[in-house]
This record gives C-alpha cells, structure tokens and sequence, in this order.
C-alpha cells in the first residue's frame, strides 16, 4: 500500500531546493504550456470550427495573458506531486501521467470557479461544457501537458537533476576499514 504519510519538517535545504526547481520550472515550463495552449485552441478551431475555449475579459477573446498565472500554478502543483510523492515512492511514468492529467483537470476547473466567482474576472469558459470552466475533452490536453513536462524536466531537460531530488530517508553509517 502506498503511504502519503511525509515527515511533517522539511529542513532549509530541502526548502531551498524544492523552491529554486519550482523557480526554474515556473520561469521555462509556465511560458512554454502557455503557448501550448494557444496551439491547442487552434488545433481545436481547425477540427471543430469554434474555439474550444474562450477568454470573456479577454480583448484577444481566445486567449488571455492573465492565464500563465494557472499555468504556473499547473508547473507548481505537477513539481509538487513530483517531489512529495512520485519521486520519494518511485512511482512508473504511467500512473505519474494520469495521476497529473487528472489532478490538473480537476485543478483547471478549481482555478476557473475561483477566477469566475471569487475575483469577478473569469479566465476561460468552455462554451456548450455542463462543467463551464473545464470540458471533459480537456483531459486530452492534459495527458500530452503532462508527457511534456515530464520529458522537459526529466528526461530531455533535466530541470529536476539527481542533486535537486528528495533526500532518501535511509541512514548511511561510516564504515571503519
């Protein structure tokens, strides 16, 4: 059975790692799924001639500056996910894929309610969607951001290298020769 049970402190260099990689993933990933998620609209348009998404405040209509800040929360909430439970748990790319898909759809809807209803300024409306801020077609989209940012930051990139990983909870002894 996999446990979520994480040792409650986090000493400073494990703080200090975690942030400087959320830092630099937020600074290369969040930009990058950004215009991910222009081409994708597009790709929308092109298959079902109406955008999937729009952007009401937005003057652009279908796309809007003001969504990197839910992308950077995506980047923040996919390093997250990787560096409290996959990494330390050596969870297979598999379940890491869905597990993110799933978690970032559902965060999608979140950001979407909270712009809409909290802020008074909401960011995307799927049109015709019974969910409104998300559809289920999205999860699509999320497989592939997820497949993207697990190939940037650990296998082609490597914005998450051996040094920045969690430290292992096992004890190494001296040895005496």
């Amino acid at each position: 059975m996999t446990s979520l049970a994480r040792p409650a402190r986090l000493t400073w260099q494990n703080r200090g790692t975690f942030l400087r990689v959320l830092l630099t993933q937020v600074l290369y990933v969040a930009p990058l799924f950004w215009f991910m998620e222009l081409a994708q609209n597009v790709a929308w348009r092109w298959m079902n001639g109406d955008w999937g998404w729009v952007f009401p405040k937005s003057p652009y209509h279908w796309f809007s500056f003001g969504s990197l800040i839910l992308w950077a929360g995506c980047v923040a909430l996919l390093w997250s996910l990787h560096f409290f439970w996959f990494y330390p748990r050596r969870v297979k790319v598999w379940p890491r894929l869905a597990i993110g898909a799933g978690v970032c759809w559902a965060g999608e809807w979140v950001g979407g309610y909270v712009a809409a209803n909290v802020f008074n300024h909401p960011l995307q409306v799927w049109p015709g969607s019974p969910l409104v801020y998300v559809h289920y077609s999205a999860l699509f989209f999320w497989v592939s951001n997820c497949i993207v940012y697990h190939l940037l930051t650990n296998d082609v990139v490597d914005l998450t290298p051996e040094y920045d990983a969690p430290p292992t909870t096992t004890t190494r002894h001296a040895q005496v020769a």
